[in-house]
């Protein structure tokens, strides 16, 4: 039976693509891969479901992102093993809650001066229960506030705050002719305003902004010598609340709510040792709502069917070349109620242009890898190394991995 185990572990090494001692995997090999849901990737596989961190034990990686505005998005993070059970680990700047709803809802509740949490931390604590079960809890909390205090005769007090709190949950757990694997997320959502001027007290906040998620994925051999993986998906995400106005003057915003959920069944096939081919079929499902006493608001998008195929070639040692292709239908429907009025908008459209073919390329070099996307402004202008040209750099998303395992 240990033997099983261990050759399907042997399986996970060679689909998750490790040439010479290095792992790679991040934003740059995954985007590069056209975000397929089909690949194993072992940087992304650790945000989704942290019980990757029992299998990817001695590993630090990092997503080189550029900057948005003044703000640097990249992330980095590092899980070492702990004797032969624990292992642990943290990552550092990775926004993973849904925060920013506050925001993009549009409503006058929240006031345009509070920041989003700032530098969000998760933990990774995992263990390996047996043989063939894994399991990790990662918490994760992102803050920002500020205060002021102004106690002569204009008097002032402002105390204004933000943040996400809450865990994921993960699990995976080998089987005869593969692996399954399961992860939970929980985010608690909240924003505060207070502002004192005087006598005069305004202070908004969330009723609500609890986030809940969940994820499952396979990765079964339908024979036992079978080198083609059944790779089948499914997942859903939800969030819901409503301003509140109070102090001197007090009232409640609408309603808000967003639900998203989908699937996916692919093959994972790696062709020759030196060649892997994923590819699939899925579907997704958002929704988003406002309402109140006097009017409603409805936005949906379903998009199916939704393609998606990838192919990864070592092409030497040190040089591995990657493309992808993602494209659906979205079928989008506009809802509008108040009183005696209504609005119904619904329209087809294929989903963005901008991440329809991806390439990319990882250099690696024993245990150190990195990893990027081709940028989409070479591919129409080419690389300016003599005139000099603005807005066409090689590369647009890199990553990179060190394997410090022994």
């Amino acid at each position: 039976m240990l033997k099983k185990h261990l050759a399907v572990m042997l399986m996970f090494i060679l689909a998750a693509g490790v040439f010479s001692q290095s792992i790679p995997s991040g934003s740059g090999r995954y985007n590069a891969l056209g975000n397929s849901p089909f690949i194993l990737d072992a940087h992304g596989d650790i945000l989704s479901n942290p019980a990757w961190n029992s299998y990817y034990k001695d590993y630090a990686f990092a997503d080189l992102s550029p900057f948005n505005g003044s703000e640097f998005t990249g992330h980095a993070g590092v899980n070492f093993g702990v004797g032969k059970k624990w292992s642990l680990g943290f990552i550092v700047n990775k926004r993973q809650d849904s925060w920013e709803n506050f925001r993009t809802s549009s409503n006058t509740y929240i006031p345009a001066n509070l920041s989003s949490p700032i530098v969000p931390f998760m933990g990774l604590i995992g263990y390996q229960a047996s043989k063939n079960f894994y399991i990790s809890l990662a918490p994760y909390v992102a803050m920002w506030n500020t205060k002021v205090t102004q106690s002569d005769t204009n008097a002032f007090n402002l105390d204004n705050s933000t943040s996400s709190l809450g865990a994921n949950l993960g699990f995976i757990y080998l089987i005869k002719k593969g692996w399954i694997e399961g992860a939970f997320k929980f985010r608690m959502n909240k924003y505060k305003y207070d502002s004192t001027v005087a006598s005069t007290n305004v202070h908004f906040e969330n009723d609500g902004g609890m986030e809940f998620g969940a994820g499952f994925r396979g990765w079964i051999y339908p024979s036992k010598n079978s080198k083609i993986a059944v790779v089948p998906s499914i997942g859903f995400n939800m969030m819901s609340f409503k301003p509140q106005l109070t102090g001197t003057a007090s009232s409640t915003g609408l309603d808000y709510s967003w639900m998203n959920f989908g699937g996916a069944v692919g093959l994972n096939w790696p062709v020759m040792d030196d060649i892997q081919v994923a590819g699939g079929i899925g579907a997704n499902y958002g929704s988003f709502k406002a309402d109140s006493n006097q009017f409603e608001i409805k936005d949906n998008k379903f998009i199916a069917p939704a393609y998606s195929l990838s192919m990864e070639t070592r092409i030497a040692d040190w040089l591995t070349g990657r493309m992808g292709f993602s494209r659906g239908v979205s079928n989008n429907s506009f809802n509008f109620t108040g009183g005696t009025s209504t609005i119904e908008v619904t329209n087809t459209s294929p989903t963005s242009d901008a991440s329809t073919f991806s390439m990319g390329a990882g250099f690696h070099f024993g245990r150190f890898s990195v990893d990027a996307t081709v940028s989409e402004s070479w591919f129409k202008h080419g690389i300016n190394f003599i005139s000099g040209g603005d807005n066409n750099d090689l590369f647009g998303e890199i990553s990179a991995s060190y394997n410090f395992a022994k």
